[in-house]
């Protein structure tokens, strides 16, 4: 079985919500993300899949709202590491604040 999870973690001092990340499935948008101290399993917010594999496109584009401003960042595959196809794979978006996301793949 092709099981994917997303989890995502937001280490910055304020609470910020996704409004969508281009290029991932829409179920694959976390929503809300409250401030959190570490990135463990009690702080992630995740969306998983059974339904895989997940295509991704050569570029990403997450957008989302902190203290009521826009904000956006495009994160480039390769530089990320992640496959083009996704299966069987844990990817980790962590939001560090001041606009920088840090993305790990981590193998199931």
């Amino acid at each position: 079985m092709n099981e994917i999870d997303f989890v995502y973690f937001n280490l910055s001092a304020t609470e910020i919500v996704v409004d969508s990340i281009a290029g991932l499935p829409p179920w694959a948008s976390p929503g809300v993300l409250v401030p959190s101290h570490a990135e463990d399993r009690l702080s992630e917010k995740s969306a998983t899949s059974y339904d895989g594999p997940v295509d991704v496109p050569a570029s990403l584009k997450i957008v989302w709202r902190e203290g009521g401003v826009s904000h956006q960042a495009e994160l480039k595959r390769d530089d990320l590491g992640i496959p083009a196809k996704i299966k069987k794979s844990k990817i980790s978006f962590t939001y560090l604040g001041g606009d920088k996301w840090r993305v790990k793949v981590l193998d199931k």
